[in-house]
């Protein structure tokens, strides 16, 4: 092991009381505490709400259990829980008449809940002590209780409950080995070997290269479906297999099952894995598989597919019948072919006899269904960055009408996502009302900034429903066939979750309001300015509270930044910018600076633009340094800011780039990279928007990797990183080597590897260390008041 000092910090740190303009070494728990997220769901009969409050930052405590990483995933030795599962503290339940009521285990936390069909029953997976097992909370009585002491399984997979319809019957996954004993390494040699392996794909850690981590993977999520009814009872269905997600009939009879392949790639994580579909009778508990496996997703191009059933799904508008798509083209987008993939449908018996729904003559990426047959058909094709978007109707399939057809990659004429709710059984539906309306729900990004809103589309017209007024961000998150819930807040206001009624969603009820303070008094500047060839840019800047203008005083300032890659120079310059969002206390994000009286140019615009039909990293370097010399004369002209007392911080893409800007800058005064990647060697295959292999563009590859020029960085660096970052091409390894070069090369830099931390950090320990760290680096070589 190399003798050059990594500092690991864990830290438990006491809460003290919390002052808005300036944060004292170990003040920062109250903050994150009251920073957690909620999360709103409507009852089936759109009468009752229910907010799920997440924990963000969880103890080291909790990340600290024995985790092992495999094929891209990583799972607690010791218990039937997943480390990448969100957790919630309680829920809040709102009747119709808006009255709350506390939902909340007495030990433990919840992973996951599913109201009944009828509205009137919360099933919740609860986890305590190494056990998660389930419960079931009665809306009428309000009272919560254990129906099973089974432990059950949440290792892999979205959901984890499903309801049957009679409301009495839910199904849950048991994990076929609860614990393991510690993993044996193999003691025989691994083989690779170009006579088998004929692709190779980007770089990713921990595959399953060897027999024992294969095993091992299927140890840990070999699963079986077992139902247990409100009464406690219950009943073991006839499957097991690694099973991934399951969702039941509209009939309530059969139950469509996907699993992960019985070979198990060694060569692409999990996430790229084929799938295989069983339906089970829920009646006879007898399983077939009549659907083609999906195949292991290789390196592809672009809009290419694994050859196989995709979107396999319930048709909600029948009582046992499931689409699929297949490709027609061999997954090969670029052959010149009319037609690309077919989309299927079959029916019980399930005897492998097919018939055709329709056919896509791009690139099929989704479809959504109502219950009465309307459909929204979205295909896509790479070559032009085309979208289409097309309304049909299952009875009259021939009659389309195209509602969107754009470059995908330009955000102002985006229409949204046709808005879809899931089932108690588990199956998505497209909403829609009683005149056939379905919604579409966007951003509505433009020149002026971003302006939500709300569209009904039906076969004859176009409405608008909603539109976000005033000076508030209002952003729609739910819609019935007769209400609509949005988030409202501004950048003085906290979140409320608001329903709106009527015909013209004029009658407003506040369902919740978020209990966050206001940390900072001045609202925040968005500033557009120029690049030195023309490129229109922006970015927001962030005052501390101590700032007054009658005082003529100027700020040291930090830039957070993340760079884009774009083709096309005009839509570079798109504005994608919500000013009047609330700001939220975020641990990992820029605005902490603020209490140290550092002001903050929060994601200046920083596109790489493509030139001369060449590609955007030929010229990363110099567009970087052009877009960081526009900030900072941007920040000048503000007369608030002074530009010879800056610092510049990233995270992921972003520290890659802060410590490009540092090696070929001295626009900065420090530096500091979270999670970063700094050596495009050890990425050699692809990395972000970056296509070719380093091979193909060698100079390219050299040119942007900071770590090559780690003898030209002048400026203090402090580097982060979670030592269980398993993101591809973001590995540990990326932040130690640049700290050792650094070193080697007699530089001013600090390493913090984080315990048990990913590629995001969540551990409040993790956390409040970090922020301490910051704090005292940019104080340390910023001059701050």
């Amino acid at each position: 092991m190399n003798n050059l000092s990594v500092l690991i910090l864990c830290f438990y740190i006491s809460i003290f009381s919390v002052n808005l303009s300036a944060i004292e070494p170990n003040n920062w728990n109250k903050l994150m505490d009251s920073s957690n997220e909620q999360y709103l769901v409507l009852s089936p009969d759109d009468e009752q709400t229910l907010l799920l409050h997440q924990i963000n930052y969880p103890s080291i405590e909790t990340l600290s259990e024995g985790r092992e990483a495999l094929g891209g995933l990583e799972f607690y030795s010791q218990n039937t829980n997943s480390p990448k599962n969100d957790i919630y503290s309680h829920l809040t339940l709102v009747n119709a008449n808006n009255v709350q009521s506390i939902i909340k285990p007495k030990s433990g936390v919840i992973l996951d809940f599913n109201w009944s069909p009828n509205s009137k029953l919360i099933a919740l997976l609860v986890h305590y002590n190494h056990k998660t097992t389930l419960w079931l909370y009665d809306i009428q009585f309000q009272k919560l209780q254990q129906l099973s002491n089974k432990n059950l399984s949440t290792r892999i997979g979205g959901r984890h409950l499903r309801w049957l319809p009679d409301n009495k019957t839910i199904l849950v996954k048991q994990a076929k080995n609860q614990f393991l004993p510690p993993i044996k390494n193999s003691l025989k040699p691994k083989i690779e070997s170009t006579k088998l392996q004929k692709i190779q794909g980007r770089t990713y850690s921990h595959l399953l290269n060897d027999e024992i981590k294969q095993q091992r993977f299927k140890s840990f999520t070999d699963s079986k479906l077992i139902s247990i009814n409100i009464k406690g009872e219950l009943n073991t269905l006839n499957h097991t297999s690694m099973v991934d997600d399951f969702y039941v009939s509209p009939n309530g009879q059969y139950l469509l099952i996907s699993s992960l392949p019985a070979k198990l790639s060694s060569l692409v994580p999990y996430k790229k894995w084929g799938r295989k579909y069983y339906i089970l009778n829920l009646e006879t508990n007898k399983s077939k598989s009549p659907l083609p496996r999906l195949k292991d997703k290789y390196k592809l191009k672009k809009d290419s597919v694994p050859i196989g059933s995709r979107s396999v799904q319930w048709l909600p508008f029948e009582p046992a019948t499931i689409s699929w798509v297949e490709a027609v083209d061999g997954g090969d987008m670029t052959k010149d072919l009319s037609i690309h993939d077919h989309i299927y449908k079959m029916s019980f018996p399930f005897n492998e006899k097919k018939d055709l729904i329709l056919s896509t003559k791009w690139r099929y990426y989704d479809i959504y269904w109502s219950k009465s047959g309307t459909g929204v058909l979205q295909q896509w094709r790479y070559k032009d960055k085309q979208a289409l978007t097309q309304l049909i109707h299952y009875s009259d399939l021939n009659s389309v009408k195209t509602l969107s057809q754009r470059d995908y990659r330009d955000k102002y004429q985006d229409i949204g996502d046709p808005y879809s709710d899931r089932t108690s059984m588990g199956n998505r539906v497209l909403v829609e009302d009683a005149h056939s309306n379905i919604f579409f729900m966007s951003l509505g990004q433009s020149k002026t900034g971003v302006t939500p809103y709300v569209d009904s589309y039906n076969k004859t017209e176009r409405n608008r429903v909603f539109t976000s007024k005033g000076s508030s961000l209002e952003v729609p998150i739910k819609i019935t066939p007769t209400t609509l819930i949005i988030k409202k807040e501004a950048a003085d206001n906290p979140p409320q979750y608001i329903r709106l009624t009527g015909k013209q969603k004029k009658h407003a009820t506040t369902i919740y309001t978020d209990n966050s303070r206001m940390q900072f008094k001045h609202k925040p500047e968005l500033i557009n300015y120029q690049r030195d060839d023309g490129l229109n840019l922006q970015g927001t800047l962030h005052l501390p509270n101590s700032y007054s203008s009658k005082q003529g005083k100027k700020y040291p300032a930090v830039l957070w930044i993340y760079p884009k890659a774009f083709k096309n120079k005009k839509l570079s310059e798109q504005n994608t910018i919500a000013a009047n969002q609330f700001r939220k206390f975020n641990p990992n994000g820029p605005l902490v600076f603020l209490h140290d009286n550092i002001a903050v140019f929060e994601s200046p615009s920083m596109p790489i633009v493509a030139e001369n039909n060449g590609q955007p990293n030929d010229q990363f370097i110099e567009q970087l340094i052009l877009n960081a010399q526009a900030a900072v004369i941007a920040l000048e002209k503000t007369g608030k800011i002074d530009v010879q007392n800056l610092a510049i911080m990233g995270h992921s893409y972003g520290a890659f780039a802060v410590t490009n800007l540092l090696a070929h800058t001295d626009l900065f005064k420090a530096g500091i990279a979270k999670s970063g990647a700094y050596n495009r060697t050890l990425t050699p295959f692809g990395f972000q928007g970056e296509k070719r292999n380093l091979w193909q563009a060698k100079k390219s590859y050299l040119d942007m990797s900071p770590f090559l020029f780690a003898d030209k960085i002048n400026e203090p660096l402090l580097l982060v990183h979670g030592e269980n970052d398993l993101n591809s091409g973001t590995y540990p390894i990326q932040s130690k080597r640049m700290y050792q070069a650094l070193v080697a090369n007699n530089k001013t830099a600090k390493l913090i590897m984080l315990p048990f931390e990913g590629h995001n950090y969540k551990a409040k320990e993790n956390l409040n260390q970090v922020l301490i760290q910051q704090s005292s680096w940019l104080k340390k070589w910023l001059i701050v008041n």
